[in-house]
């Protein structure tokens, strides 16, 4: 196998060398709204809370826009594979409407913003492509189209997409917006700062206690007081409110290749098997490059994670000419039991203790949505899709089926995985055994996401105190 380029630097951290730095806690502070994490959804629901006249902190445990957010393809899209038709058969129409409708607003919010803010992200209006190769998908594609047009969007259902192999079939969806992501929320970040808001990187969060009002408390050992709290952390991190069964966590893989030939225009996924994600990009030079996605699995079940690096590599070489990779990354997403992303209250009595995960792969827009449904939540504001996303909404039966799979995934690494394997160290969350992530080189959860660096530093929750790795681990 080739050897792979860097060390997982995404084009989008590569291409931010110039990132503005914000300074860790160095004691304890009294705000109105305390979010923990520097992403595209706490960034954003801090400006726009902080636009409604609340004091605002940031915590942030790494760097703004250093994680999930910073390592993504950057689509922000209504149109997103075939989610639509998914939630109308496991929900309904109106479901399905809500949905497309917040992530066709989210598309519009993000373009406001930049304009508004004079962010230099790269942004371009392209239009969103689902595509499938296999004859035999070609009902996905048309129930797509159905079910979005349903939901009010204009797509367009074809039997051609610009790629260099053959495609049964499309729906096209015009004017989304692709951007780059760390510029977006960087330009957000800055944003914040000027309407009076606070940030704090290298400020990891380990808890929150809600007896008195919510207190947020550091690995610094500082606190931050506040009236409402933000967990907007990938993975909500706090042992209440049962999302680690609620959220299956996934790992996909990304590549950006040079000599690419023809660059799409288009923003394009495959909705059959294996999925294909492609855009193009600009590197550091201006040069553009073709990026593509995918090779998505359930995070700490990959033996072998360069060979998914390997299947995207070969797909650029040999249908698009593609001679160098230049980047490589991956991320980690959570999928909803019932497809939904959860968005409100962290628990049914947490008046004042917000969250929002589980974004299907989509998180530009559908973060965008989720600040803009917590902000307005936050300020005493209605909202009308507050409901349809819930976190904490009760219709059991649609989310049954997710859960029992993935409390028999965690049952299977908790019990089975202690007597397969031995000298492998465990996560400080839960104690699941963790797997070797050859191409990274972290250590991964498989039962809640959980990554650390191979030194035991954690780089991702809901774990927040390090590995104690054996000499042999190391």
């Amino acid at each position: 196998m080739a050897e792979l380029p860097d060390h997982g630097a995404s084009l989008w951290m590569a291409t931010t060398s110039d990132a503005p730095s914000f300074d860790a806690l160095r004691g304890d502070i009294e705000v109105d709204v305390a979010v923990i994490g520097g992403g595209i959804l706490g960034i954003t629901t801090a400006l726009l809370a902080a636009r409604d006249g609340a004091r605002v902190a940031v915590l942030e445990r790494d760097v703004v826009a250093g994680g999930v957010t910073g390592h993504t393809t950057a689509k922000v899209s209504a149109l997103q594979s075939t989610a639509i038709s998914e939630l109308r058969a496991k929900h309904s129409a109106e479901v399905a409407r809500h949905y497309a409708q917040g992530n066709r607003a989210a598309v519009e919010t993000v373009a406001r913003l930049i304009d508004e803010l004079g962010i230099d992200c790269d942004a371009q209006r392209r239009p969103a492509i689902t595509f499938v190769t296999d004859p035999g998908e070609r009902p996905s594609i048309e129930g797509e189209a159905d079910a979005a047009r349903d939901a009010g969007l204009d797509v367009v259902l074809t039997a051609d997409a610009p790629l260099p192999h053959p495609v049964a079939a499309a729906v096209r969806l015009e004017d989304q917006l692709e951007i780059h992501p760390r510029r977006y929320v960087l330009g957000l970040a800055q944003g914040l700062v000027a309407a009076g808001g606070r940030i704090f990187e290298h400020t990891a969060a380990v808890g929150v206690s809600e007896r008195q009002g919510p207190v947020v408390h550091t690995a610094g050992g500082y606190d931050v007081g506040a009236r409402d709290v933000v967990v907007a952390t990938l993975m909500p991190f706090l042992d209440r409110g049962a999302y680690f069964s609620r959220l299956l966590v996934t790992r996909s893989y990304c590549i950006a290749v040079r000599g690419a030939e023809p660059l799409p225009v288009e923003m394009m996924i495959s909705a059959d098997s294996p999925t294909r994600s492609l855009r193009s990009a600009r590197a550091a030079d201006g040069e553009w490059l073709l990026v593509i996605g995918g090779e998505g699995h359930v995070t700490g079940e990959e033996p072998d994670t360069r060979r998914r690096y390997a299947a995207l590599e070969g797909y650029a070489r040999e249908h698009f000419g593609a001679t160098e990779v230049t980047h490589r990354w991956s991320a980690q997403d959570l999928m909803p039991a019932d497809g939904l992303p959860y968005i409100g209250r962290y628990t049914p009595v947490s008046h004042h203790l917000w969250t929002a995960a589980g974004f299907r792969k989509w998180g530009m827009s559908n973060a965008t949505m989720a600040a803009e449904i917590l902000a307005a939540r936050i300020a005493g504001r209605d909202h009308e899709l507050a409901a349809t996303f819930d976190a904490n909404r009760t219709d059991v039966l649609k989310a049954a089926p997710g859960i029992v799979k993935e409390v028999a995934k965690d049952v299977r690494h908790f019990v089975g995985d202690r007597v397969t394997s031995s000298g492998s160290p465990t996560c400080t969350h839960l104690g699941c055994k963790l797997a070797w992530n050859t191409a990274e080189r972290t250590w991964d959860c498989p039962c809640h996401g959980s990554r650390f660096d191979e030194d035991g530093r954690v780089l991702t929750g809901p774990a927040t105190q390090a590995l104690e790795l054996p000499e042999r681990a190391r």
